[in-house]
């Protein structure tokens, strides 16, 4: 299970990317989006391209600001296409 930050920014996502694309296989990676206060385009880009992998993501705990985020955006479907984790 990965954690994003409370803060996910470009730095963020940059910091974080070797870490997904290491853990990125067959079968879904945990996100752990409880802590997300704000989150920039960088990341949901990240998380987007993370989605579309073979395995996929599955979103846990997503903060009111990250459901919000993906609200805004348009991208719920295509980041939490698997579906969310209590």
């Amino acid at each position: 299970m990965i954690a994003l930050p409370p803060v996910c920014d470009r730095s963020a996502a940059a910091a974080l990317y070797p870490e997904i694309a290491e853990s990125l296989g067959t079968s879904a990676l945990g996100v752990d989006a409880g802590r997300v206060e704000k989150i920039g385009q960088a990341m949901l880009q990240l998380l987007v391209s993370a989605a579309r992998s073979e395995g996929g993501i599955t979103v846990h705990n997503p903060s009111a600001a990250f459901t919000a985020a993906l609200a805004l955006t348009g991208l719920e479907l295509v980041i939490l296409e698997g579906g969310i984790a209590a």
